[in-house]
Formats: C-alpha cells, structure tokens, sequence
C-alpha cells in the first residue's frame, strides 16, 4: 500500500489579509533586488525627437530595467 507523507498544511488564499500579502510581496520584492545583476534606476525622463531615436538610445542600454 502507498501512503503520502504530508507535511504541513496548505494555506487557503481567502484566508490572509492585504497587509500580509503586502508584506510578503516587499520580502520577495527585495531579494529579488537583492539578486538582480541590474541596479534598480533613479527616475529620469528621456525625452526623443522621433521613434527611430528613442529606439536607438533604447537598444543600446545595458540594463533592460530602463524600458
């Protein structure tokens, strides 16, 4: 006969609050950061004369956080 082991219990989504999703979400939002090879950037705006030079500048960023 096969049995499963269970460990733990899985908790239902209705049962947590906003201000526990909340939490959880900066937890993962800052170790992701934490992992991310990209630095997170500062505000900017770039402003462009056309689409082809907005383009242009976007292509030639290393960090894909920019756009």
């Amino acid at each position: 006969m096969n049995t499963i082991k269970i460990v733990g219990k899985v908790k239902n989504p209705e049962d947590s609050t906003p201000e526990e999703n909340f939490r959880k979400a900066f937890v993962l939002i800052r170790e992701m950061d934490r992992v991310n090879p990209y630095p997170r950037p500062r505000g900017f705006v770039f402003k462009a004369r056309t689409w082809e030079e907005y383009e242009k500048w976007r292509k030639s960023q290393d960090n894909p956080r920019l756009w």
